[in-house]
């Protein structure tokens, strides 16, 4: 058994023109139609280009029903080149971006040798989990989804967009084949998140307004408690005329500041109670895989294959 690992993944092929993924899908829908026909010739000139002209170029941002469809178009050229494990690890990599798709039995009947691959890949371990970096305020799509994790023995697309969404390459890449450095600026990777630092604005979280409330409220229990014994003075029999407009003064100044300390308190705690209910508690990212499925005229006339 033949392990293909294409070489040219690699190249910048020179652009004619942009591509979109519309024209990607097509290529892989021509290929399946290619390899009913049981034409081989055919099919390996829609995977090839797919792979060399429409990928590299593409001016749209690919969602992962798309690259699903790039991948099993590329385990049809593996499975003529008689590679049953790149076969099995492209269709992997199809159906973890697109598990709703059932290949059809006009394409591979159930004793056919491509099918029994296909049900094979759905147990395929994914291998170690790698962590992929983005350009400088940037951002990758891996697969169709926004800076997912890359795996060791699943073949990737890869997107790579500069800030304001503008598209820097699209790449296909094999297990074994090392990422480029994208996170130049940052060559080891290493982002605030692995280093335990909490990114989150300090004002949207909960604690610093309940911990300022808590230092109001001890300021305006102090003035407040200070206001009284001033209070306590101007009204004792004892005190000094001379005195009184003193403790006077000094007995409103506490008093009210105590009571506007207090009243601000009660009013950061609530802002923290808003702030715990509208930015805590974020769920995870949930991705669900497009449900794009070739139009049925398509798919006529497409017969059992390599029997």
């Amino acid at each position: 058994m033949v392990l293909l690992v294409p070489a040219h993944s690699l190249a910048v092929p020179k652009c004619e023109k942009p591509t979109t993924a519309k024209e990607l899908v097509q290529a892989g829908v021509a290929g399946e139609r290619a390899f009913a026909d049981i034409d081989e010739e055919t099919l390996l000139r829609h995977s090839s280009r797919a792979r060399e002209k429409i990928l590299p170029c593409l001016k749209d941002k690919i969602g992962p029903s798309e690259a699903a469809a790039f991948h099993r178009l590329m385990a049809l050229e593996a499975f003529t080149h008689k590679s049953d494990l790149r076969t099995v690890r492209e269709f992997h990599a199809a159906r973890k971006l697109f598990p709703g798709y059932f290949l059809p039995e006009d394409l591979a009947g159930p004793e056919h040798p491509l099918r029994k691959l296909y049900v094979q890949a759905e147990t395929l371990d994914d291998g170690l989990t790698e962590k992929v970096f983005p350009p400088e305020k940037g951002y990758l799509m891996v697969g169709g989804i926004r800076n997912a994790p890359r795996f060791s023995n699943t073949p990737v697309l890869i997107q790579v967009f500069a800030s304001g969404d503008r598209l820097l390459e699209t790449r296909y890449f094999q297990p074994g084949e090392k990422l480029p450095d994208w996170g130049k600026l940052n060559p080891m990777g290493i982002t605030a998140q692995d280093l335990g630092i909490d990114t989150t604005p300090f004002w949207k979280k909960p604690n610093t307004w309940w911990i300022t409330a808590g230092a109001l409220a001890v300021v305006g229990v102090g003035f407040y408690g200070t206001g009284l014994y001033e209070k306590s003075q101007f009204n004792d029999s004892g005190t000094k005329d001379q005195d009184l407009r003193g403790h006077q003064t000094r007995a409103n100044a506490f008093g009210y500041t105590g009571l506007a300390a207090l009243g601000l308190s009660v009013i950061s705690a609530g802002v923290g109670l808003g702030m715990h209910v509208t930015f805590g508690g974020e769920e995870g990212m949930k991705v669900q895989p497009s449900a794009w499925t070739p139009p049925a005229d398509q798919r006529e006339g497409l017969g059992h294959v390599f029997r």
